[in-house]
């Protein structure tokens, strides 16, 4: 009798859709669930028999998809994942920007004395601070509105200090949007307590993308994939990663919602700023929207085609005088920014949607020592001077 959990989930990019590269190092993904499936669609047939017996079923469809659900943390393949879904490429062409650095702590304000951040910056960009005497001000902060020239006014981490200085750099983060461009993988799922056994799967896409971030939990993330090609193996020669170099999974320590949420801002009193409310948790999701297709001749789908890119988001507060504005947006429909930044010692990703809609029921009163909880569930739309609805920072 055998009981297998030890299963291993290797990845690989595709150069072109739907076909294992024949050459390449395969990466160990970290997980903490996974549903990959190639699960047949059947027909019973509807012959009429003289003895009354069914005449069985027909496998008249496949459809491959599934999750791969881990906690959150800074490593290369989560950056190829996000990729996927988002369906681009991260940017990674910045440089450090030289200027001189006046940082106001109580406004957050950052002034330059000379150049211009119109030329390098947009409302809704992740810089990076350097070259402060004052260790906590070199760090990230979101850009909330450019003032002047100058000028811009910022959300950023609360310990960081009023400092005037001189031979500093700031630099965008590595960025990424939705976009139109296809990234596939070839995934392999091996069962390590059997004897050579194994579920190749090809062709698969981030079809949807999930973060929770939650107080007092590990930062939850989800991908889920749809694919086009699928074999069940049994022999060590039919594994994709047969002769291939097998990367083992990243050791990044996973963020938590309690202590690496750097800072998250919103504009739903007409300002863009820090969030001054206390706030549980934090979900937000990507979906593609993709649909198979299938032909006659195929048992999988050929391909699969992307849709509408749907951002979805949902914050959890303790209802409280400062959130009082978040609650009127529902009525009006009046789109407001999000911006939020998750980091630990190994990296961090940062988050901004520039026209988020919100609806939700009102508050209430559920019981005896209970609190009071502001729930909204929201989208993301495109901004108002066409910004994509969703832009994510990594570092």
């Amino acid at each position: 009798m055998s009981s297998s959990n030890q299963v291993r989930v290797t990845v690989i990019e595709e150069t072109t859709y739907g076909e294992t590269p024949a050459v390449g190092n395969f990466d160990t993904a970290r997980i903490t669930s996974e549903s990959l499936s190639g699960s047949p669609e059947t027909t019973e047939s509807q012959l009429i028999r003289q003895d009354r017996l069914s005449s069985g079923q027909v496998v008249t469809g496949l459809t491959l998809s599934g999750d791969i659900s881990t906690e959150l943390a800074k490593d290369d393949l989560n950056d190829l994942f996000i990729e996927s879904a988002m369906y681009s490429s991260w940017d990674t062409s910045s440089t450090p920007v030289a200027a001189d650095l006046d940082i106001e702590a109580t406004n957050k304000t950052l002034d330059r004395a000379a150049g211009d951040f119109n030329t390098d910056v947009v409302v809704g960009d992740l810089i990076t601070l350097a070259g402060f005497t004052g260790p906590t001000n070199n760090t990230q902060v979101m850009v909330a509105e450019i003032v002047s020239a100058t000028q811009i006014k910022y959300i950023g981490p609360s310990d960081m200090v009023t400092e005037s200085s001189t031979g500093n750099t700031y630099e965008l983060a590595d960025k990424i949007e939705i976009g139109v461009t296809k990234k596939s993988f070839s995934i392999e799922k091996a069962f390590l307590d059997l004897t050579d056994k194994a579920i190749n799967y090809r062709g698969m896409i981030a079809d949807n993308m999930a973060l929770n971030i939650a107080y007092g939990e590990i930062i939850g993330s989800t991908f889920s994939f749809v694919g086009n090609g699928y074999e069940s193996v049994d022999v060590a020669a039919d594994f994709m990663t047969d002769g291939r170099t097998i990367n083992p999974a990243a050791t990044t320590n996973p963020m938590n919602g309690s202590v690496d949420m750097s800072f998250l801002g919103n504009g739903a009193s007409g300002t863009f700023t820090d969030t001054d409310f206390c706030i549980q948790s934090v979900e937000f999701g990507v979906a593609n929207n993709n649909r198979p297709q299938n032909c006659i001749g195929r048992v999988a789908p050929l391909d699969n085609t992307e849709g509408n890119a749907g951002v979805e988001v949902t914050i959890s507060a303790y209802l409280s005088n400062e959130n009082w504005n978040m609650l009127k947006k529902k009525l009006d429909q009046t789109p407001f920014e999000l911006g939020f930044m998750v980091k630990n010692a190994n990296g961090y990703y940062g988050f901004y949607l520039p026209a988020v809609q919100i609806t939700g029921d009102d508050p209430a009163s559920t019981g005896i020592n209970t609190d009071v909880i502001l729930t909204l569930t929201g989208v993301a739309k495109v901004g108002a001077s066409g910004e994509k609805s969703l832009r994510m920072f990594k570092g």
